[in-house]
């Protein structure tokens, strides 16, 4: 039993230590995409996390491997290095897509969106698996997303699609009860058949959150703890899976300030009295690949995987695209809800490093006026993987348009240097016009400066040790 790490949860982790067996780790929310390109560990981060109970299980949240551009070889070495480093028995990531297109003309889509759901799709996911899994010195695990779009004719039944899939590649299995049972309330196929088409013997790892509901939909949101309608669930499934070796609470950063801490203590309880035998060896047994079947499911009208994922990821960045598939998936109403969060992921992800700059645009120009700048930019430009890319790509935008905002120039310096400053673990030495003293003092109060001295004005800046930059935008 255990939880998945983020920030601000060392205190629930305090007081359920003695319950804890195993933390997971996202090791994206550890990179710094530095600004000469390379990737890098924040070691001192994870320096931090010594000193947490359990053992240590990694959960890949920016690498999916369930689309037709193949897994970042540099994401996979960083994550198999640090995967050596803490000794995890086996390491997880998604059965998604979240880059659309090659380097040159392909683009990042800000969210994991669901793959292609025919035979091509299969035999994509396995070499894309495959690609993963070879470079791993650990056995990898792929997890069900949650899938916001209504079932197509022509695309293989959920179940089917990923059986086919791990079943071909050899890998384990990542269930996440939440997801499953979200997709059901979304009107996807029912858990029961979901179950009772996936190969549960090679469910290693099972994955329980809270959810909301919004716009007609069930959010995988990892808002809270889990509702009683998942629990009866885990309860039924956890004894059919043989080769399950763990269970993982996940909570999403935004909601740990609510969280009881002793309600946490006895979900972990409940949860452990469903699943009495927990005295297996930590490593799962290594699935044998089987050959897949490329045939049958389909009809004649059935897209490309590479048509699927321009299709879908232009309509969910908010790009007009005019092909036949674009069309008919712009009529379903998943692609609004999808454009929604992934523009607030994306807001998000630029209120944790332009946090001054974000603070002075709401103050002056108010909040619809913000949002429209903010859609405005989105509108205009594809996602970035991680915040650090988004802060600077933003802060371009607004050199560029200039919106009336006194100040902003300056404040733009001292946000993208503080971020530059946490990147490359070393100082960055900003000009200024206005004093930066008065600035972030005013500013951090939650109020404009009043009359800051004038310049010039040369500041240097040091990591202030926030951890926001390095987390991967789009992902609960």
């Amino acid at each position: 039993m255990g939880l998945t790490y983020v920030p601000g949860l060392d205190r629930i982790l305090d007081v359920c230590a003695d319950l804890v067996d195993v933390v997971e780790i996202e090791p994206q929310t550890f990179w710094r995409s530095r600004t000469d390109g390379v990737i890098s560990t924040d070691e001192e981060a994870l320096r931090r996390l010594a000193d947490l109970p359990g053992a240590r299980l990694l959960h890949g949240v920016g690498n999916p491997v369930g689309g037709c551009q193949l897994p970042d070889r540099r994401h996979i070495a960083l994550f198999g290095e640090l995967a050596e480093r803490l000794a995890t028995p086996w390491v997880s990531e998604h059965l998604a897509f979240n880059q659309v297109g090659g380097k040159e003309k392909g683009f990042h889509t800000g969210f994991m969106l669901p793959p292609c759901q025919t035979p091509s799709g299969v035999q994509y996911g396995i070499r894309s698996i495959r690609a993963m899994a070879d470079a791993l010195p650990m056995p990898l695990a792929v997890e069900i997303g949650a899938n916001y779009l209504q079932p197509r004719p022509n695309e293989l039944p959920d179940g089917e699609f990923i059986c086919r899939v791990v079943e071909g590649s050899g890998c384990g299995l990542l269930l996440d009860l939440h997801n499953v049972l979200a997709n059901e309330r979304n009107g996807r196929c029912s858990v029961d058949e979901l179950l009772d088409a996936l190969p549960l013997e090679r469910v290693w790892e099972v994955h329980l959150a809270g959810g909301l509901a919004h716009r007609g939909y069930w959010l995988d949101a990892h808002s809270g703890l889990p509702d009683d309608d998942l629990l009866s669930l885990a309860e039924r499934v956890l004894p059919r899976l043989p080769s399950l070796r763990a269970v993982l609470y996940e909570v999403t950063p935004s909601a740990v300030p609510q969280l009881d801490a002793q309600a946490v203590r006895e979900l972990l309880n409940r949860v452990r009295s469903m699943w009495p035998d927990t005295s297996r060896a930590l490593l799962p047994a290594l699935p044998t690949p089987r050959l897949a079947d490329d045939s049958g499911g389909c009809g004649e009208d059935t897209p490309t995987p590479q048509e699927w994922e321009h299709a879908l990821g232009s309509l969910a960045i908010g790009r007009d695209t005019s092909t036949p598939l674009a069309r008919q998936l712009s009529t379903d109403p998943a692609i609004g809800l999808l454009r929604e969060l992934i523009t607030e992921f994306r807001g998000s992800a630029l209120t944790g490093t332009l946090r001054y700059t974000l603070r002075l645009l709401l103050l002056t120009l108010g909040d619809a006026e913000v949002r429209e700048l903010l859609e405005a930019y989105t509108r205009a430009h594809p996602p970035h993987l991680f915040a650090s890319q988004e802060a600077f790509a933003f802060a371009d935008y607004l050199r560029r348009t200039r919106p009336a905002v006194p100040w902003l120039s300056d404040v733009l310096e001292l946000d993208c240097g503080l971020t530059r400053a946490q990147l490359d673990g070393k100082p960055c030495t900003v000009s200024l016009d206005s004093d930066p003293t008065a600035l972030l003092t005013d500013l951090g109060a939650g109020r404009l400066p009043v009359a800051p001295r004038h310049g010039p004005f040369r500041v240097q800046l040091v990591d202030d040790g926030r951890t926001a930059v390095g987390a991967p935008t789009g992902h609960f």
